[in-house]
């Protein structure tokens, strides 16, 4: 009997207190996650943020459903000891043979999503050259929706739950592959924050894996959740 050989996977690490969007086959699944990792914070965020980020996790999956985002998912936080809640999402792009040129990959994804204000080379954690990218975003387009539907509701009556997002994008090339690209984007409703969610955008992109087997290092030490999608070659 010949032996199965295990599928090729992505791997996408996942910070602390990460709650998975896309990476489901079904919604009841997507929903079971949602409860285990979020209903623990109930008592801190209340009763009213916490219904609203469930309705905001729905509305978000509803967004990446068929746009080629592999992961994509938010934390929980606390800035200046009040909550915080961060969105990430992570897509892989297959480029064509010769010079990768990733400042226009990056000006690409991001589209209409916004204005690029600010793109600098990065060293990753494992020596890798990545470009940074910072650029508000509004809930109008595809992705602003994707990553403004899980922020907090706004105490104003009629008010969008957000108006401008704080976003960072990180590109870098899978190592070994040149030609495929990780795109990882973060977003706050707080533009203030991004200085310190470009750590964490900077730190799931260095960690994403393509293989048969969870990755060391990096993207180990912080947890890594396996997402279906062509590895490509």
């Amino acid at each position: 009997m010949t032996a199965t050989a295990a599928p090729t996977q992505f791997w996408v690490p996942t910070p602390p207190g990460w709650v998975e969007i896309a990476a489901f086959d079904t919604d009841a699944r997507a929903e079971a996650h949602w409860r285990d990792m979020i209903e623990p914070a109930r008592p801190h965020l209340g009763d009213g943020p916490t219904d609203h980020l469930y309705v905001g996790l729905r509305e978000a999956r509803a967004s990446v459903v068929g746009s080629g985002v592999t992961s994509a998912g938010v934390v929980v936080t606390e800035v200046d000891d009040e909550p915080a809640v961060w969105t990430f999402s992570t897509t892989i792009e297959h480029v064509a043979s010769g010079e990768v040129n990733p400042v226009a990959l990056v000006e690409r994804a991001v589209g209409t999503a916004g204005t690029v204000e600010r793109v600098e080379d990065i060293t990753l954690v494992d020596g890798r050259t990545a470009v940074q990218a910072f650029l508000p975003r509004t809930p109008q387009t595809r992705l602003g929706r994707g990553h403004g539907a899980a922020a907090p509701r706004p105490t104003t009556p009629g008010k969008p739950p957000v108006e401008r997002l704080g976003s960072c994008v990180v590109a870098v090339a899978l190592p070994g592959r040149p030609h495929v690209l990780v795109l990882t984007t973060g977003s706050s409703p707080d533009p203030e924050h991004r200085p310190l969610l470009a750590h964490v955008v900077s730190a799931i992109a260095a960690g994403v894996h393509v293989g048969t087997e969870p990755p060391e290092g990096v993207a180990k030490a912080s947890g890594v959740l396996p997402v279906d999608g062509s590895a490509g070659a």
